[in-house]
């Protein structure tokens, strides 16, 4: 009777249309019928998090920061995935896809369609519940792609993996004006050791995306791209202090170079990013729309004088490591890339330092606090007074935690983070400290 009742339950949940993100466990309720499996899991996480400040404050509190329902339906070679997030009181979707694998001697081949994370990243391709840590790192949030509407060609087996796609960044195609805009991301992975007990791998991820949306400014298409990152916490996540945005922009180029080691105790892993990003406009129609007015200037060159525009260069990385005091051996998953998360009752202890710079000041240019603006040449002038600068902020993170399960579906996490800022905005503020906590369940 269970299984009858289990089935449009299931069915219901799949096509519901509540999305999240993907997890690296086996969904312990399954139902199989000949070629047919289907399965559904879920996930939450209780936060709490206490922050401290030399000014600006941040909010502690505790907070549910995440809650999500998981199936999956496998058939043959075929397998879909669905992901549904309703933390924080409203629905959130994440991952939706199908995907067709192929085995031969030589590898695993497969096919992806649908909305999941772009390849370009391990730390964004980890999931949460796989995480040895409360947070992501902040050049990860900062600087990693996200959720994308795609289309990819997988081949792992031991020793390389090779993920690589094409695709559009909005997956509803509701932008306010423009087109949806074209990535390409790839993830390759050589594994010179691969065995029970010890991994290695290095790796390099590569991304282009054009951007193509944005909003009608002065009878041209002004796009917009922003990045930034919390303060490695979830029960805040504002990104006020570590933020910047780029008018105009049109190219973006990500470059990671990443490593992972593992044994049974014992893993090390990080990540290298480096982001350009190029702009372009409209300028004709730009200054004949000025023509006239109180911004109107003589001739185009000198309207480029006056409204420079230039690319924009950023980077950071992390290194990450952790050692299991007991419990059962850190395990990889050869087709992901990945290190999976604790499995069965363990405790472990782990630390990170990170660093994120999205600062890109021109020398000698100034930042006047009550503007919020950039000055070229130290002058405080009025007009014009158009920058090349971004002061998106530099951090500095280092984590301290010990995590512990209870067994394969409970977990509590604890650890503490010192972040140092370094932003022309936020003069008075150096020094975050913040001491978090969470309660995870998932099954």
């Amino acid at each position: 009777m269970k299984k009858y009742i289990l089935i449009p339950v299931l069915a219901a949940l799949s096509f519901s249309g509540m999305v999240a993100q993907d997890f690296d466990t086996d969904p312990v309720v399954k139902i199989q019928n000949e070629d047919v499996k289907f399965t559904v899991g879920a996930r939450m996480m209780e936060d709490v998090a206490y922050y401290h400040s030399d000014f600006t404050p941040v909010k502690s509190g505790a907070a549910l920061t995440d809650a999500r329902i998981r199936t999956s339906m496998t058939y043959k070679d075929w397998y879909f995935y669905a992901d549904f997030d309703f933390s924080k009181g409203k629905f959130a979707q994440k991952n939706l896809f199908l995907q067709y694998s192929l085995k031969r001697d030589h590898g695993i081949h497969a096919f992806k369609a649908g909305y999941y994370n772009n390849p370009a990243s391990m730390g964004n391709n980890t999931s949460r519940g796989s995480l040895h840590f409360i947070s992501r790192a902040a050049p990860v949030n900062a600087m990693s792609p996200g959720r994308e509407l795609g289309l990819s060609y997988i081949f792992y087996n031991t020793h390389f993996f090779a993920n690589q796609g094409i695709f559009a960044e909005n997956m509803y195609n509701d932008q306010l004006a423009g087109f949806q805009g074209m990535t390409f991301g790839g993830r390759w992975l050589w594994r010179p050791i691969n065995n029970e007990n010890n991994t290695f791998h290095i790796g390099a991820t590569f991304r282009y995306a054009n951007i193509a949306t944005g909003e009608v400014y002065n009878n041209t298409l002004m796009t917009e791209y922003t990045i930034g990152t919390s303060l490695e916490t979830y029960v805040d996540p504002t990104k006020q202090f570590v933020t910047a945005t780029m008018p105009w922009a049109k190219n973006v180029y990500d470059v990671t170079a990443e490593l992972l080691y593992k044994n049974d105790n014992f893993f090390v892993r990080g990540e290298y990013m480096y982001k350009y990003v190029t702009k372009k406009r409209d300028d004709q129609t730009l200054f004949e729309a000025n023509l006239g007015s109180i911004d109107s200037w003589g001739s185009l060159a000198s309207w480029q004088k006056g409204n420079p525009l230039g690319s924009n260069k950023f980077h950071g990385g992390y290194v990450e490591a952790g050692y299991k005091i007991f419990g059962k051996a850190y395990q990889y998953s050869n087709s992901d890339g990945l290190l999976k998360g604790l499995d069965g009752k363990a405790l472990e202890i782990v630390a990170r330092y990170s660093y994120v710079g999205l600062n890109d000041i021109v020398s000698g240019e100034r930042y006047v606090l009550g503007r919020d603006q950039y000055y070229p040449d130290g002058v405080l002038a009025d007009y014009p007074a158009t920058s090349l600068s971004i002061g998106g902020g530099n951090m500095h993170s280092a984590t301290l935690g010990v995590n512990y399960a209870f067994n394969k579906f409970a977990q509590f996490m604890v650890s503490y983070t010192y972040n140092m800022l370094d932003r022309d905005k936020y003069a008075y503020d150096e020094n975050f400290h913040t001491i978090q906590a969470r309660l995870m369940f998932q099954f």
